[in-house]
């Protein structure tokens, strides 16, 4: 059976990807696999189109451009570098977990923060004076070290 062709018009109807996304890509290098008419036109197979599905998946998961084109390499040299492949993926995946925690102790600040505000003005405390208001002590011991974090020594 004879390879499907596909012109940047037809993946981007297949894909739902934007042409300028598309173009993004190729000026970062992620789309070393497509290959050019004597012209210049790039022109796609279907499994350029899965390749794509695999940078946008990467890229959903907020994986860094310069991450995703290492780890394009990687599977263009084929299943011997599965393991390095694998090994960048797992990095992403703990970077991502950290970035959760982050976010859980922003959250948590946050929540803290507005529940001290909303009692100090339920309190009669003007918005001016709240957060003259607040000391260390008001803040839990597990939080003092978020909210200190810039502080000088």
């Amino acid at each position: 059976m004879a390879e499907r062709l596909y012109t940047m018009k037809d993946v981007v109807e297949l894909t739902g990807i934007p042409s300028t996304t598309l173009r993004f890509y190729d000026k970062k290098g992620l789309l070393q696999f497509v290959r050019r008419s004597v012209g210049g036109v790039r022109i796609f197979t279907d499994h350029d189109i899965a390749m794509l599905r695999m940078i946008q998946f990467l890229r959903n998961v907020d994986m860094p451009i310069q991450e995703i084109s290492l780890f394009i390499s990687l599977y263009m040299q084929g299943a011997a570098t599965r393991p390095q492949r694998m090994e960048l993926y797992r990095k992403h995946i703990e970077q991502l977990k950290e970035d959760v925690k982050s976010k859980e102790e922003k959250l948590s600040a946050a929540s803290f923060m507005n529940d001290l505000l909303a009692d100090r003005l339920k309190a009669g405390e003007t918005e001016n004076d709240l957060p003259l208001t607040i000391l260390k002590k008001d803040i839990p011991e597990e939080m003092r070290k978020f909210f200190t974090r810039n502080e000088k020594k």
